[in-house]
């Protein structure tokens, strides 16, 4: 299943982002699909999360894909479990970040301690205020005073 973050407006949902606008360009028209509306815990905070990957991915920071990238954040903040084979090696398996499965107060720290990883083993620094001020104006800066309001 593809996700993508939507708006309600004028009786519609309206894509907030490219992902977004991407998966309404791949769909036929007059083709029926079926919609799970699911209200995140926080909107704009997931957007800035998938602005982070992408951004990061494009600069060429990160030689792989945005799966890879995340798979690597989540070992790299310990949001793990630890399965230990029948060989007796532990092996780190990334956690959900899904909206079902974490609350806002989980993200926003798993959220900053992305951003530090970053700056601090792919940039090589520290202060990563930043990046994390950065990447919030190239995501609302995109969007309308009502849009905002409704993140």
């Amino acid at each position: 299943m593809t996700k993508a973050a939507f708006i309600k407006r004028d009786g519609a949902l309206w894509p907030m982002d490219d992902d977004g606008r991407e998966l309404m360009a791949s769909l036929r028209n007059d083709r029926q699909v079926v919609v799970n509306v699911h209200a995140p815990r926080n909107i704009r905070h997931l957007r800035l999360y998938f602005h982070l990957l992408n951004r990061v991915v494009k600069s060429g920071a990160w030689a792989d894909d945005k799966d890879t990238l995340e798979d690597w954040i989540k070992i790299g903040v310990h949001h793990v479990r630890i399965v230990v084979g029948p060989d007796g090696k532990a092996h780190y398996v990334p956690k959900s970040i899904a909206v079902e499965s974490m609350p806002q107060d989980e993200f926003r720290r798993f959220f900053d301690r992305a951003v530090y990883l970053i700056c601090s083993k792919l940039l090589g620094r520290e202060d990563w205020e930043w990046l994390r001020d950065e990447i919030s104006e190239a995501v609302d800066g995109g969007l309308t005073e009502r849009a905002r309001a409704a993140a």
